[in-house]
């Protein structure tokens, strides 16, 4: 009789632990799609150098905002599935004390957005 009590609690541990782990696939994952992005945001230019000035340590540093890809682009995230977004490249310049290497005194970092925001950041275009 215990045993069936442990068998049946063992099955309702490992439905539960299951079952947190499907309810993080989908969105919250940072999955999307092409119809949820919606448009460009017309401000797009001083959000994208606002936000890459926020992260660099001198925010007075020269900084290029480049268009925008001109159509909804995909970037993976995963082996499972690709975030959806407008990529925009911001251009910015780094000193040799940044440990630039090879980028001959400039980085790009790519700006996905998505929902009239910055979704996600990377520094390949391919990649977020």
């Amino acid at each position: 009789m215990l045993g069936m009590t442990r068998g049946r609690l063992a099955l309702a541990v490992a439905t539960l632990v299951l079952a947190g782990c499907t309810s993080q696939l989908g969105p919250s994952a940072g999955f999307n799609t092409p119809d949820t992005v919606g448009p460009l945001p017309a401000d797009y230019n001083a959000v994208a150098a606002e936000w890459v000035r926020a992260s660099l340590k001198d925010p007075r540093r020269m900084l290029t905002v480049l268009p925008a890809s001109p159509d909804i682009a995909a970037c993976n995230i995963s082996v499972l599935g690709k975030h959806f977004g407008w990529r925009v490249p911001v251009r910015y310049s780094v000193s040799a004390e940044e440990g630039c290497g090879d980028c001959n005194g400039e980085k790009t970092v790519y700006l996905w957005f998505s929902g009239g925001r910055v979704e996600r950041q990377s520094y390949f275009p391919d990649q977020c």
